[in-house]
């Protein structure tokens, strides 16, 4: 018999205003002109109008600076009145609004419901033209367009704006703005002078600003250039002394970085010429280099940056490139192997410097580093320059189109590379385990980022240690050994290098060393070479973290995922959701994450064994304790969340969850839940085994049954298990009755799906010895129904429908009626096997029909599944046909195969009995493709039903049957 017992569960509109206030302008045939930019001023058709009233002329500005457009009464109170408005806003307005009519027209200011609007053309007061016209000098792309209209711009200016309006509110707000503007266009117009402009004038012209302006820079960085431009050296580094003193008594600081610049570039340009010598600094070559072949050409054929980089014979030879990738990756030596290749290519020499970014020892300073690159082309010691910025302008003097190759090894961070680039003309390779991402952005680095290798490349490597005749010896060791190395290029090498010193030792043996993960890192080093110890290089990645970001780190360390989400982690940090983000983007950053998706984050398989020593020696037992307890109660209010759409019937009232430390995570559709299942799977089912280690009984009960719906539907089978065999140990050993029905009630589920009767009704009887006084309720019922299912897959079939009777009374009396139809298709299972067909057919009708009021698609399919084996061996065919077809084409459009299996075994049977070979055949194909795939027990009885047909039947794969 086929026939399924159920799993029984607990169950702006409108015109412009500045358009209409054009139009009303002319109905006066008034012109008005409004001067802000200097003394306020203010013309009716040509001739001055005298404000006297210094709230008018603050009125007055406020709408001229919104010309044509309405201004709200807030605006212009503050404008008039400041801070201090009078108690009737309004009516001191209207007045002052009256008055600016009959001075300026009565057409002139416009009463909107919402404020008052000035009608005249924009282009009538001089600061809104002057802002305008800037505006179409920044957009014109000719040079001499640009300077024309600069210049009609600052024809304008008429000194301090605003003055004598009487609004310090329009002076503080606007005065600034303008004054800004003003300033940013004379400096551009002078850019645009040089070489058109003899240098005298605009020197002239640059003294007066600068004693107007004394603390802005960009003046005196001009004034400056022009002086040396027109042969005038001393008197430029006499300007630049004297305003180094002004800020140095002013403000306690230095000039900037561009007037710095400049300063030693005019130094470098005096200096003696000293005699240049061309740089070898590049170490030894790698020996024995392996793989990395898509990244060497990608080093030899794309320029960095885009546009910037230049290729030579098919090799970069300017721009950056940053070789990034986490400890032991390979980065320095796939940069120094291809250095090696391509040094010919650079006649200017090639400069090398450790960094030393991550390293025991302190990092090397911008300034140390340019006094070595210096000194190693040729400068004297004496005549270094003092300050970086010097320094920096005069390496770049010496390297200018020299095509020179610059390798900067193990680099901290952006402002440690920055003042040592060489300039145009010259190639740098940063490496670094952090991102660089502001040396990619701002300076439009070419970024190569390095991963673990491949199998093949890591077997490669490890042949190149210990020989190809040992990893050809022993293929299944070599295998395990990458990968308990990560793949990680210095792991590999550490261990065939074990491996190669100790030749009498299995490769296997090496393997059973690294299994222990507590001793995994204590041999994959060196001890008398910190740079090949790999917990020391993971350490100086974690000591230079922020000690949030290394917090967070090291209790990433107890999730129990290969993977997890940013909202797990935050959970198990109890931060929020932008804090842990910004966390997880410094390890990422750091290298000491990956990043696979959007808000994704995972370990390397070593970096997590390392965050895992540092959370049991850095944290104490309840710290760890309550960030666990935090992940375990977000993953069950996530779990619960999904349950709403996958088996709401689990939700019952025993299911009580601590409120999550953040919200849990909310699904639209079943298939979300699906998904998000697959993702977290390793960690949920982890978790249950941590709960139930912990003492934390409840949670690791409701996990386990919480996730059974998750587990039927995805036939993950031994997790299934697994989970519930150690919610039912936990609640035992903790006395917990309610937990113990539930768990050994999941695992007789468990143990029925795999058709393992006898271990399903030890625990069923161990579930329903755990229930005193719950006869009544759901999951007393769920267990008698199940109890049947166990016995009907014995074969006792009378025993079984005893069960089932029993339940479907007790489901009845106590208004369970989720759970009837349960019972009932048990009850149905039952007396096909009893033989007595008329009344399974009944029975799976009833059930059918209620699972059908209830919405329960895939159970009512199984049901009539079940009417149909019942019809089938009641004689009546053509009823037990369509009942079949019927629940096989809606079980295929739930995607549900599980179910679609019993319903092929039915209808192949049927179609043997009627004389139909070749479609029989066809249905229990399709029954054994989907039994293989899912793992199920039932693939031994379709294979012999399959031996049944003849030969000669043609290919079932070809059968004709829905």
């Amino acid at each position: 018999m086929s026939a399924r017992p159920s799993d029984a569960t607990l169950p702006s509109s409108g015109p412009a205003s500045g358009g209409a206030g054009l139009r009303e302008a002319n109905l006066g045939a008034t012109t008005i002109d409004i001067r802000l930019l200097g003394p306020f001023q203010v013309l009716v058709d040509g001739s001055p109008v005298v404000l006297t009233s210094s709230r008018q002329r603050a009125l007055l500005a406020t709408l001229a600076l919104s010309a044509g457009r309405l201004v709200s009464i807030d605006a212009l109170a503050r404008g008039v009145w400041g801070e201090t408005p009078p108690a009737h806003i309004r009516g001191s307005l209207q007045t002052y609004v009256m008055r600016l009519r009959r001075l300026c027209g009565d057409n002139s200011v416009v009463t909107e419901p919402d404020g008052y609007r000035l009608v005249v053309d924009p282009s009538r007061v001089d600061a809104l033209r002057f802002l305008r016209t800037l505006d179409q000098a920044a957009a014109a792309a000719e040079p001499a367009r640009r300077r024309e209209l600069l210049a009609t711009a600052l024809d304008a200016w008429g000194g301090v704006p605003l003055e004598g309006v009487g609004s310090p509110a329009l002076a503080a707000e606007w005065g600034p703005l303008l004054t800004e503007r003003y300033l940013f266009a004379v400096e551009q117009r002078i850019d645009l002078d040089a070489g058109l402009v003899p240098d005298a004038r605009l020197v002239a012209e640059l003294t007066d600003l600068v004693a107007q302006h004394p603390l802005r820079e960009s003046l005196w960085e001009r004034l400056v250039r022009a002086l040396a431009r027109s042969g005038r050296r001393a008197e430029a580094l006499a300007r630049y002394a004297g305003l180094r003193a002004l800020l140095a008594d002013e403000l306690g600081v230095e000039p900037g970085e561009d007037l710095r610049r400049l300063h030693a570039e005019l130094l470098a340009a005096d200096a003696d010429p000293v005699g240049h010598t061309v740089p070898r600094q590049l170490p030894f070559d790698v020996a024995g280099f392996t793989g990395r072949g898509p990244e060497l050409a990608e080093l030899d054929r794309l320029p960095p940056g885009g546009a910037s980089g230049i290729v030579v014979e098919g090799i970069v030879v300017e721009g950056i490139v940053v070789i990034e990738g986490t400890a032991g990756v390979g980065k320095t030596s796939l940069a120094v192997h291809w250095s090696h290749r391509v040094r010919e290519r650079f006649p200017g020499g090639q400069l090398f410097l450790d960094l030393r970014g991550h390293s025991a020892e302190t990092p090397v300073t911008p300034g140390a580093a340019l006094a070595g690159f210096l000194r190693a082309l040729g400068v004297p010691a004496e005549t270094l320059p003092a300050t970086v910025e010097e320094r920096s302008a005069l390496l770049r003097s010496r390297l200018a189109g020299s095509r020179t190759l610059m390798l900067l090894d193990n680099a901290r961070d952006a402002d440690q590379v920055r003042p040592l680039l060489p300039g145009p003309g010259n190639l740098v390779v940063v490496t670094s385990r952090n991102q660089l991402r502001g040396l990619v952005a701002r300076d439009g680095a070419r970024r190569i980022a390095l991963r673990s290798f491949d199998d093949r490349d890591a077997t490669a490597l490890l042949a190149g240690s210990v020989g190809s005749q040992r990893v050809a010896a022993e293929p299944g060791a070599v295998a395990e050994l990458v990968e308990l190395c990560g793949r990680l290029p210095l792991a590999l090498a550490l261990a065939g290098e074990r491996a190669s010193r100790f030749s009498g030792v299995s490769l296997a043996g090496i393997v059973e060393e690294l299994r222990d993960q507590r001793l995994r890192l204590d041999t994959l080093r060196d001890p008398q070479d910190a740079g090949t110890d790999l917990r020391a290089a993971f350490s100086w990645s974690y000591k230079a973290l922020r000690p949030a970001a290394a917090r967070f780190f090291r209790l990433l360390g107890l999730h129990p995922g290969h993977g997890f989400s940013l909202s797990s982690a935050a959970a198990l940090a109890g931060a929020g959701l932008r804090e842990a983000r910004e966390l997880a983007d410094q390890l990422a950053a750091a290298h000491l994450l990956n990043q696979p998706g959007t808000d994704r984050y995972q370990f390397h398989d070593l970096l997590r064994v390392y965050a895992g020593e540092l959370v049991e020696t850095e944290t104490t037992e309840a710290e760890r304790a309550a960030a666990l307890r935090r992940l375990l109660d977000w993953y069950l209010a996530s779990v619960a969340e999904a349950n709403k759409l996958v088996r709401p019937d689990l939700l019952t009232e025993d299911i009580t969850l601590d409120p999550p430390p953040l919200p849990a995570v909310r699904f639209a559709q079943h298939e979300q839940t699906i998904a998000w299942y697959t993702t977290e799977r390793q960690a949920l089912t982890a978790l249950v085994g941590i709960a139930a280690g912990h003492g934390w009984t409840a949670h690791a009960w409701q996990l386990a049954w919480l996730l059974r719906g998750f587990f039927a539907e995805r036939h993950d089978r031994d997790d299934w298990i697994a989970t519930a065999r150690t919610a039912v140990a936990a609640t035992r050993d903790a006395g917990d009755r309610t937990g113990l029905q539930y768990s050994a009630n999941n695992l007789g589920s468990a143990y029925l799906r795999t058709l393992q009767p006898d271990k399903a009704l030890e625990a069923l009887e161990e579930a329903r010895a755990a229930s005193e006084s719950g006869e009544g309720t759901a999951l007393a019922v769920a267990i008698l129904s199940n109890l049947a299912g166990a016995y009907y897959v014995r074969a006792e079939y009378a025993e079984a429908e005893r069960y089932a009777m029993q339940a479907v009374h007790l489901a009845r009396d106590h208004g369970q009626r989720t759970f009837v139809p349960h019972a009932l298709l048990n009850v149905s299972a039952s007396r096909i096997g009893l033989r007595d067909y008329d009344h399974a057919a009944e029975a799976a009708q009833t059930a059918h029909e209620a699972f059908a009021e209830l919405g329960d698609r895939y159970h009512a399919a199984l049901a009539l599944g079940n009417v149909a084996e019942a019809l089938e061996g009641a004689g009546r065919h053509d009823e037990a046909e369509r009942a079949g077809l019927d629940a096989l084409a809606e079980l295929k459009e739930l995607n549900a195969d599980y179910g679609t299996i019993d319903v092929q075994i039915t209808l192949g049977r049927l179609k043997r009995r009627t004389g139909r070979e070749r479609e029989a055949s066809g249905h229990w194909a399709e029954a054994l493709t989907v039994s293989q795939r899912l793992g199920d027990p039932r693939v031994a009885q379709v294979q012999a039903l399959l031996a049944t047909v003849p030969a000669e039947t043609p290919s079932p794969g070809d059968a004709p049957y829905p």
